[in-house]
């Protein structure tokens, strides 16, 4: 059992990626100066992920993190996963509750930088990194809605890394591949919309969180590392593809402006066909989480298994 004092929890979710996940729990472990209270919580994987991340917890050495394992029943999605931790964090009394992917590589400075800036700015309820592709080009800098194919684009994206000596960006939003939330803000909006169970519930909570009067920011200068795409197959994955439609009008109704529906309708129905160049079968998916979102689908468990 985690002790209560730490002021920075840590969510670390597993769907069938055991090797990642203690990969991401080493560098975690290797934060010197600042404790956690790290959770590591298998999404239901039901493949034996649960019992060899038990094992490799107890074969940990001594340390000043707490480190605990939540297995869930089921595979309750990423937004459904990071609540059951953020209602871990709560009950430990964390102060900050540290959302990351396990595909990713943290070194060791950086939690404890977002962390300070939550704690010198009580205007900011959410901060994260520059988050890089492996060969050191920019995944996310932040992201924002944009008049163009699938709402979305990640801030940065494909191109270098901005200058270290940048200071605080604000952006619309931050991909929940790494951000520090306030554990109180989180609970008070309870936590991601499990509606949506994978893709756009990060921009939903940023909104949310706005409207609140937050600011949400990039830091430059803090650089991690992330294999994108490794729980849904890829940026053309059938599953991505499927999800993000899905999603895409679900986040329309609750937040989407004329100009976003506009945008949705240009270049996600009329312009559709258009995607069938890229591959068919990413095409056709993309196509039906179109028309489940229309039809008011809730994302789950099932259509991971018929996609992926």
């Amino acid at each position: 059992m985690a002790e209560r004092g730490a002021r920075v929890a840590a969510l670390l979710l597993n769907w069938r990626q055991p090797d990642l996940t203690l990969q991401c729990l080493a560098d975690l472990l290797a934060v010197e100066d600042e404790p956690l209270a790290i959770v590591v919580i298998d999404n239901g994987s039901g493949d034996g992920s649960a019992e060899r991340l038990q094992q490799a917890l107890r074969q940990l050495p001594a340390s000043a993190h707490a480190v605990e394992l939540l297995a869930l029943p089921d595979n309750q999605g990423f937004t459904g996963g990071m609540n059951r931790g953020i209602a871990w964090a709560q009950q430990r009394g964390a102060e900050f509750t540290f959302v990351l992917n396990n595909d990713l590589r943290v070194p060791p400075q950086v939690v404890q930088v977002l962390a300070e800036v939550l704690a010198n700015d009580a205007r900011v309820s959410a901060v994260g990194p520059t988050v890089l592709f492996p060969d050191g080009t920019v995944w996310a800098a932040g992201g924002a809605l944009r008049f163009g194919p699938n709402a979305l684009r990640l801030l940065g994206h494909g191109g270098p890394p901005a200058p270290r000596d940048l200071g605080p960006q604000d952006v619309p939003f931050l991909p929940a591949a790494c951000v520090l939330y306030r554990t109180a803000e989180l609970v008070a909006l309870g936590g991601f919309d499990e509606r949506y169970f994978m893709y756009w519930e990060d921009v939903d909570l940023c909104d949310r969180l706005r409207e609140r009067g937050g600011r949400i920011v990039w830091l430059p200068w803090q650089q991690v590392t992330h294999v994108a795409g490794a729980s849904s197959g890829g940026g053309r994955s059938p599953l991505r593809k499927f999800l993000m439609a899905n999603n895409a009008v679900r986040y329309l109704r609750a937040h989407g402006t004329a100009i976003a529906w506009a945008a949705w309708l240009c270049f996600d129905v009329l312009l559709w066909p258009l995607t069938l160049l890229l591959g068919p079968t990413a095409a056709f998916a993309k196509l039906r989480g179109t028309l489940a979102g229309l039809r008011g689908h809730r994302a789950n468990a099932a259509d991971v298994a018929r996609f992926l």
